[in-house]
């Protein structure tokens, strides 16, 4: 990777790169529905369309509260529980590290170099990935488009994070699964690599420079 011996700092993305869950299987449908009919017993199309089939951007830039469109779900069908409920199965069922990677942010650290996290997540979902997932103790920050209200792949959103790590654009490196994020950052002048499911092995070859400073 051209340029990666000047990075100073790795913006990771959550879903899709250090998660390998939260993102839509081959049917369309996550995680969290397949578990959710299977534990409560109910189709969860509506449930989806409730929560992100209306304006999207608020829900994920912290306007709109999650668990306020979860109520009105569970209110008009009646639903024999809570939305609490629903929200604990739903980040449960979304939530598993991809362990090479992990293992990887653990080596960069020992390479001295900043790393945080950079999603498009709600508050609520941004709390559990920092605090149940442990990950606030992993990497230096979490940039959620929540808690920052402006979202991938918006400037706003990069020029953020290069004020919050005081560094220039071009050192820093965003891994993202998700192409129009990677344009937005490839137009502030980071560094940026497109990652693949399964792409660990190629991240860590395209990090070697990076990976080769950590102590032994």
């Amino acid at each position: 990777m051209e340029g990666v011996e000047h990075i100073r700092a790795i913006a990771w993305d959550f879903d899709g790169v250090l998660n390998r869950a939260g993102v839509a299987g081959a049917d369309g449908r996550f995680r969290w529905q397949h578990r959710m009919q299977a534990e409560f017993g109910v189709e969860t199309i509506g449930l989806a369309r409730q929560v992100f089939g209306q304006d999207r951007r608020a829900l994920l830039t912290g306007a709109d509260d999650i668990l306020d469109r979860l109520e009105t779900w569970v209110r008009d069908i009646r639903f024999d529980g809570s939305a609490e409920d629903i929200l604990e199965l739903w980040f449960a069922a979304e939530n598993e590290p991809d362990e090479a990677l992990q293992r990887m942010v653990a080596q960069i650290d020992s390479a001295g170099l900043t790393q945080v996290i950079a999603t498009n997540n709600d508050p609520r979902r941004a709390r559990f990935i920092a605090q149940d997932s442990g990950w606030g103790e992993r990497v230096e920050a979490i940039f959620a488009s929540g808690e920052m209200g402006v979202m991938k792949p918006d400037v706003a959103f990069y020029e953020r994070i290069e004020t919050a790590l005081g560094l220039p654009p071009h050192e820093i490196l965003l891994i993202d699964d998700l192409e129009r994020n990677i344009d937005g950052a490839d137009t502030r002048g980071w560094l940026t690599w497109h990652y693949q499911p399964g792409g660990a092995m190629a991240l860590a070859k395209a990090l070697m420079p990076l990976l080769l400073r950590a102590d032994p």
